[in-house]
């Protein structure tokens, strides 16, 4: 159904907004029996990832139901034995490809696996351990994705503000990895960038620094 309903990138990462309505499990509980449309500022931790939740109509409601569906099953989960020294070493270390990270937040989410997701000075990436992403992996998922913020807040983007996905994703792939190059990380970005699936983007040329 979700599929259906969301069949175009926009929708799906409109969609995605979902995931930072609400930060506390007493927001989620409060809500609970109120639809979406229903909600005020004060009911929610963002009030821009409401709207933009909301403006995919009927399947952020499925979406949200499915979540919370699955909450008592994620609270049952033994915690992940994650070590966070070598994890906040690792994006300390990507930093100098994906400057973007000092001004964002990075948190954990075990159903993204091996991906990641961004919003506004947040991102939530896959946990280290789980579906084999090792905290480098995870380190380089999230410079991507702080990279693709920059390249959304770029002037050259925001004067083109009808491009695509692809072309965005292109445009962040190809600066990361010129960035990492030139800072001696090339070998480990090549070693995340090649556990891709990157057919559909088609050829991802290098960006230099100024985005244009």
């Amino acid at each position: 159904m979700l599929s259906a309903a969301l069949a175009t990138h926009e929708r799906l990462a409109a969609a995605h907004a979902l995931a930072w309505v609400f930060d506390t499990e007493e927001q989620v509980a409060a809500a609970r029996t109120r639809e979406l449309a229903d909600l005020g500022e004060a009911d929610v931790a963002d009030a821009a990832a409401l709207a933009t939740a909301r403006s995919v109509g009927p399947a952020a409601e499925v979406l949200r139901a499915a979540a919370e569906l699955e909450l008592p099953l994620l609270a049952g989960m033994r915690a992940s034995c994650i070590d966070a020294v070598a994890l906040d070493i690792e994006l300390a270390e990507v930093s100098a490809a994906a400057p973007e990270l000092a001004r964002v937040s990075v948190g954990l989410a075990r159903p993204l696996p091996r991906r990641g997701r961004a919003w506004r000075g947040s991102i939530l990436v896959g946990t280290p351990g789980v579906a084999g992403a090792d905290v480098a992996h995870v380190a380089w998922q999230a410079a991507h994705e702080a990279t693709v913020l920059e390249v959304e807040r770029s002037a050259a983007w925001l004067a083109r503000q009808a491009s695509s996905y692809e072309a965005v994703e292109r445009t962040a792939l190809g600066l990361l990895r010129s960035r990492a190059r030139r800072v001696g990380l090339g070998d480990t970005h090549g070693r995340w960038l090649a556990t891709l699936d990157l057919g559909a983007l088609g050829s991802i040329p290098d960006v230099d620094d100024g985005t244009e």
